[in-house]
């Protein structure tokens, strides 16, 4: 039992200062310590000569309770070695174990952001830093930048060690739709701006017209309605509504959406994707999801357009009845490089993996007519080599390989895809999954990774 009101008990703990008597007054429950009649001169004492005081007492109290017939020898014994300064409590077992657990988890908690922080200062010293000193170097004097047409590849180290040229590529309208997330749109900082939205979107609008969303938050859906608007860029928008956990996020991300279409009007909406993986990464059960897309669907219908689609995003496994029997159709994240496959192999594991496991598994909607796929994630990640899947390997060149053998399929097929991802996102790096960070088509500093399909049977409709 704590002598000392929920304080250690081995320290005593100074309460206030006497400037009668030029000492500090002590907190105790222990009445005969404070007793003038027992101890006199106990506020004289030092904290080491308290503590010594103490363990006598507890001693002589443990020889006086046996020696009545009231103790043990066991506790005869605990109370001499108290008394010598070499005994223990059940108190202070529990202080040490508390202690010793409060340093294991801030040592835990140290080690995971000093792995954090090794993760980010690898990619800038191994990609970024490196990529901009060689660009800035390789392209002084050189033609047109960004603001004319023209992003630029990076310099980057390949898997097996070999290094790709840091050469002027052209941005084409080659791709059916783009997943965009601004840079810096990261709560709670939220480093984008309506100028950084505007520079990005008018890179993003000469590769596609259509661009996919994932929430509202940071300004997201403002500043690109914004942009679209006041530009006059040729874009039309798949808005994100997010889902997380945390029930609120769903509430004020749609409401967002809300407010953004009674400023903007819908005439640019292409679709309202209400989340993303929220099943697969088990934010919310499929009845909380089906309830929030029927709610949006409301909305949206309420302001007059009922044509407008209202689905979810989500892994193959999980697009299938009910959820898509309750949607306007099926948006499927689908990523070749995670089946394993060497990247030769990844379109033709693509088309055969749609035509024979996915589609036939997404039933009829509830009109009773066949249900229809978006895909709504489709890519190939460039870094690091070692952040494999099997056979898939990350790598500039291993990307230049997916985009020369799938995209100008996918645009000949008609299939509506959007590319994952225009920019990099450094930002989804964590200890043990840096390739999360590395799906860009142009690097966080805009340059774009490899040469576009200049083919005019190539261009996206």
């Amino acid at each position: 039992m704590s002598h000392y009101k929920g304080e250690p008990r081995q320290e005593l703990v100074k309460h206030a200062y006497n400037p009668q008597s030029s000492a500090y007054d002590y907190d105790h429950d222990d009445e005969d310590l404070h007793s003038t009649n027992s101890y006199p001169m106990a506020q004289q004492m030092t904290t080491q000569q308290r503590r010594q005081e103490e363990r006598r007492r507890q001693a002589e109290a443990a020889a006086a309770a046996d020696a009545a017939g009231y103790g043990t020898s066991a506790a005869t014994a605990a109370a001499a070695a108290a008394a010598a300064g070499t005994g223990s409590s059940a108190w202070l077992d529990k202080q040490t174990k508390k202690t010793s657990r409060w340093k294991t988890i801030a040592w835990a908690t140290f080690g995971v952001l000093l792995l954090a922080l090794a993760g980010i200062l690898a990619w800038y010293f191994a990609v970024y830093k490196k990529d901009h000193t060689n660009s800035e170097s390789s392209n002084s004097g050189s033609g047109k930048g960004n603001n004319g047409g023209t992003a630029t590849g990076p310099t980057v180290i390949t898997p097996n060690g070999t290094v790709v040229p840091n050469t002027n590529y052209p941005l084409r309208r080659v791709f059916y739709g783009m997943a965009y997330v601004p840079v810096g749109a990261v709560m709670p900082g939220c480093f984008n701006t309506q100028a950084s939205v505007d520079q990005e979107l008018q890179l993003l609008v000469q590769t596609t017209r259509r661009v996919r969303l994932y929430g509202t938050d940071c300004n997201v859906l403002h500043h690109t309605l914004d942009a679209i608007q006041r530009l006059k860029l040729d874009l039309k928008v798949v808005v994100g509504i997010w889902i997380d956990a945390d029930a609120t996020t769903f509430t004020r991300q749609s409401q967002e959406f809300y407010n953004q279409a009674t400023t903007y009007g819908l005439s640019n909406i292409l679709g309202v994707s209400v989340g993303n993986e929220v099943l697969f990464d088990g934010y919310q059960p499929l009845e909380v999801l089906q309830a929030h897309i029927a709610e949006v669907k409301a909305k949206v219908v309420e302001m007059g357009h009922p044509e407008i689609p209202v689905f979810t995003s989500d892994l193959e496994s999980k697009n299938k009845p009910p959820l898509t029997t309750n949607e306007d159709m099926a948006g499927i994240n689908l990523h070749p490089f995670f089946s394993g496959v060497p990247v030769e192999g990844a379109a033709s594991w693509f088309w055969k993996y749609l035509q024979t496991s996915v589609e036939p598994a997404l039933g009829k909607k509830a009109d009773g007519t066949q249900q229809q796929v978006l895909i709504t994630e489709v890519g190939w990640p460039t870094f690091p080599a070692n952040g494999n899947t099997n056979a898939s390997v990350p790598s500039i060149p291993n990307l230049q390989t997916f985009i020369d053998t799938w995209l100008c399929d996918a645009n000949k097929k008609q299939l509506p895809y959007y590319y994952f991802e225009f920019f990099d996102a450094p930002w989804k790096i964590w200890p043990g999954s840096a390739v999360e960070g590395f799906w860009g088509l142009l690097t966080i500093d805009k340059k774009l990774k490899v040469k576009l399909p200049d083919s005019p049977d190539c261009l996206a409709s």
